[in-house]
């Protein structure tokens, strides 16, 4: 737009070049945005391989395409989400049912984020409280919203 000989004042030409960069700015964050929480594959984990329950293993990817796979350690950590273009989320809270016996004030790492070569990123911790429930915090920096299609289900 600079190199290109024209009529256009220099303040235009800017203008235009600002609004083009920002244009496709956007328009990559969005992108990013939605695909972020696509789920590229899952992976049923055994009881023996999750700590006791049932869980499954996500992979996906950032807007660079680095692979982050989420190993979710116990399912019911996983609710449906409102955020548009994702289908699960880790809970924020969850309430148990009142046959398991959680003492007050324990903390239990319900999913992890690594990387491509197994270094954990990030953990998604539970806090318990009086009366089987669990407020939820991110430590380090984790997969948390999932898009599952359906023919991984």
């Amino acid at each position: 737009m600079f190199v290109v000989e024209s009529n256009l004042p220099t303040s235009a030409r800017v203008a235009l070049a600002s609004m083009a960069l920002g244009t496709s700015g956007i328009s990559t964050a969005l992108v990013g945005w939605c695909g972020h929480p696509y789920v590229i594959t899952l992976r049923h984990l055994t009881p023996e391989e999750s700590g006791g329950a049932d869980g499954i293993e996500m992979t996906t990817q950032t807007l660079l395409l680095r692979v982050r796979v989420t190993r979710v350690y116990d399912t019911t950590f996983l609710v449906e989400t409102k955020r548009p273009f994702a289908k699960w989320e880790l809970a924020d809270t969850v309430m148990l049912s009142s046959d398991k016996n959680i003492e007050p004030g324990t903390e239990e790492t319900i999913a992890e984020t690594m990387d491509k070569a197994g270094n954990v990123l990030g953990r998604w911790i539970v806090k318990w409280d009086v009366g089987g429930v669990g407020k939820c915090h991110e430590v380090g920096k984790v997969v948390r919203y999932f898009n599952v299609h359906e023919e991984l289900l």
